[in-house]
């Protein structure tokens, strides 16, 4: 018999998850048309990070393993906001629910949210025991497969655990006297302004920065296994990981920007600012840190000697030249802005494959 309480986390996670798959229903039939040879690839290779861990001695094996775990959990913190809402989550606080019992709950939500990466790595397992080789060692392979999952599975259950079971210490009262006692003195300027308005928005009661963040540290991971990886791991699939983690990475800081844009504009309707201007400044600082991911690419293909050919040259212009695109190109409706994202990632994932032939 199923506990009320954990019955409802898992209810909650599945309407979070759902709510999560409407939304990307759109784009998911564009991403599926134009790169399902390449989605179909990757799952081929989901598991072959954990398996060429587990392929090195065993002091260096299990180090790998432990951060490929942790690694693979961390999209439970960009979909924590989703999973438990800040109301749902003080609603559920002052509930006497036994920590074993928030133990329990919390093992469920994540073995529901990580079941689709297990089945990846068992297609990708299977794939690999078949072709069997001479590098890998099918026990260690799957030993070492299954480790990085059981930690995953860990490391999600204690993120569900801390972001439900730890009480709010309320600050709000000091806050406020000292807002009363010392108000802060009027400041002005488009940089103040841009910090207040767009800066500061992404990481106050949202997860728009911090999943800007992770796909920009995934970029720059993913360039630098590309370029400068154990020979074993296959260039094409570097090229399609790093590919559509660039493209996504200005796609959800566009998105962002564009959002915050929406809302500042009926704001400031009524003030003595220069929207446009502020709106082009926004512009620039975004494309300004979008660019960190491909000063990371260039960096690693430089090292590796990437860039000597007409596809390495051509791979630099698309990634260069990505990011200004999206940013500045006029608002499209859904499915043609996903359309455009999905041209990108083609045009990029197509060059950067030919790259090392």
């Amino acid at each position: 018999m199923v506990h009320p309480y954990t019955r409802f986390r898992i209810r909650l996670a599945r309407h979070a998850v759902a709510q999560l798959a409407s939304r990307l229903r759109s784009s998911a039939e564009i991403v599926m048309f134009v790169l399902g040879p390449a989605i179909l690839g990757l799952i081929a290779f989901a598991a072959l990070p954990a398996m060429l861990a587990a392929a090195e001695p065993l002091p260096l094996a299990l180090p790998l393993l432990c951060l490929h775990g942790i690694a693979m959990s961390l999209p439970i913190v960009l979909l924590q906001p989703r999973i438990m809402p800040a109301d749902v989550a003080a609603w559920l606080q002052p509930l006497p629910v036994p920590p074993r019992m928030l133990l329990r709950a919390s093992i469920a939500v994540a073995a529901l949210l990580t079941a689709p990466l297990a089945l990846t790595y068992a297609a990708s397992l299977a794939i690999w025991l078949v072709q069997n080789p001479g590098w890998m060692s099918p026990p260690r392979a799957v030993g070492g497969t299954v480790l990085s999952f059981l930690l995953t599975l860990a490391c999600a259950t204690g993120l569900l655990v801390r972001g439900t079971g730890l009480p709010q210490q309320s600050k709000q009262a000091p806050a406020d006297a000292a807002a009363v006692t010392c108000p802060p003195s009027p400041r002005t300027g488009g940089f103040f302004l841009w910090r207040q308005l767009f800066w500061l928005p992404l990481w106050r009661g949202n997860t728009a920065g911090a999943r800007q963040c992770a796909l920009l540290a995934a970029a720059a991971g993913a360039s630098t296994l590309w370029m400068l990886g154990p020979q074993a791991l296959p260039r094409v699939a570097g090229a399609i990981v790093t590919s559509i983690l660039l493209v996504l990475l200005a796609h959800e800081a566009d998105q962002a920007l564009r959002n915050q844009l929406a809302r500042v504009r009926v704001l400031a309707a009524g003030w003595p600012v220069d929207v446009a201007a502020l709106a082009r400044r926004a512009r620039a600082l975004v494309l300004l840190g979008i660019a960190l991911a491909p000063v990371a690419v260039t960096a690693t293909g430089a090292m590796a000697g990437a860039w000597r050919g007409t596809a390495g040259h051509l791979y630099l212009i698309l990634a260069w030249g990505m990011p200004p695109l999206l940013v500045l190109t006029p608002p499209f409706t859904a499915r043609g802005r996903m359309a455009l994202v999905a041209f990108v990632i083609m045009l990029l994932c197509a060059t950067g494959s030919k790259l090392w032939n």
